[in-house]
């Protein structure tokens, strides 16, 4: 298949542009985020996963944006099971899913993943109320006329 807009086929990448190409190849595969994704404050969240804590750049009530500086650090469809996100006063214990590894405009890549089980019962009022004071904080306007 010709691709004449200057898109990427991913049929036809050059070992050259195989770095690109990070999200599963399958071309009918879309994925349909179900709820907005609140950007967190930088150093606010990280997501812990065997020994290693990674920067969280977003989250909603069901999944959560991480910065990984590889595109080998999570494999797309992959369940981790028990890593951790944590909160400053507060830590979850999780199971997501790896549902796609992408460039981000601030970080060098961003791994969206979505949380298929909590072990804690608190997690979900916990995420209820601090996604509503990050939207309230990004919905608000301070600026002066």
């Amino acid at each position: 298949m010709k691709n004449s807009n200057n898109q990427h086929n991913p049929q036809s990448l050059s070992e050259d542009d195989s770095e690109l190409l990070i999200v599963n190849d399958n071309e009918d595969h879309t994925v349909v985020r179900q709820s907005f994704r609140v950007p967190v404050p930088s150093g606010m969240v990280t997501f812990g996963h065997a020994g290693k804590r990674y920067t969280v750049i977003d989250l909603s009530m069901y999944g959560i944006g991480v910065a990984v500086d590889a595109p080998d650090a999570f494999i797309v469809g992959d369940v981790i099971q028990k890593s951790e996100i944590v909160f400053p006063d507060a830590s979850f214990s999780v199971d997501v899913e790896i549902i796609h590894i992408s460039p981000h405009p601030t970080e060098a890549l961003l791994c969206g993943m979505e949380i298929v089980h909590t072990h804690d019962s608190g997690f979900i009022d916990w995420m209820t109320r601090v996604i509503a004071e990050i939207k309230s904080t990004l919905f608000t306007s301070t600026g002066k006329p």
